[in-house]
């Protein structure tokens, strides 16, 4: 495993076990209809470069396996959206990108001092959700929030 540090968070991760799960997966949309996961699927050659590339250096493909929701269309007609993927890897150190806000561990919001890459945020955390079966272990969560474009007609 190869140990990187990104803005706060140091993390231990396999590029080549992720890129190879992503490789063999399918598409977001042969598991969603919906129109925000078709959208974000073609909105991804419209991304800012350095997103992508961030995305892939990390070995995502972010047309595939992740939860994608699409929050609310701005005035400008593009649209935020936020989710997670995961890769094959660990938290060295780092908070949580979740704050929590009590001490029954209520989940409030993502920390506002997240690793910003054009109109992306992104950060880590450990409280791993919805993984698909055969990822490859340890397991670690990116969380992301970012605008996207509309590319598709209704």
């Amino acid at each position: 495993m190869k140990r990187i540090q990104i803005h706060k968070w140091i993390i231990e991760y396999d590029f080549n076990k992720t890129k190879e799960f992503y490789k063999s997966y399918h598409l977001i949309t042969e598991g969603c209809e919906c129109l925000n996961c078709k959208n974000f699927v073609e909105a991804i050659p419209f991304l800012p470069k350095d997103v992508v590339t961030f995305f892939d250096s990390l070995g995502i493909d972010p047309r595939k396996e992740g939860e994608v929701s699409e929050y609310c269309e701005n005035e400008d007609g593009n649209h935020l959206y936020g989710g997670f993927f995961h890769i094959v890897g660990r938290l060295i150190s780092g908070p949580d990108v979740w704050n929590k806000n009590d001490e029954s561990g209520t989940v409030t919001s993502l920390d506002n001092d997240l690793y910003k890459i054009d109109n992306f945020r992104f950060g880590f955390t450990n409280e791993i959700n919805l993984v698909r079966d055969g990822f490859p272990e340890p397991i670690l969560q990116i969380e992301f929030e970012g605008i996207v474009p509309w590319v598709i007609s209704e």
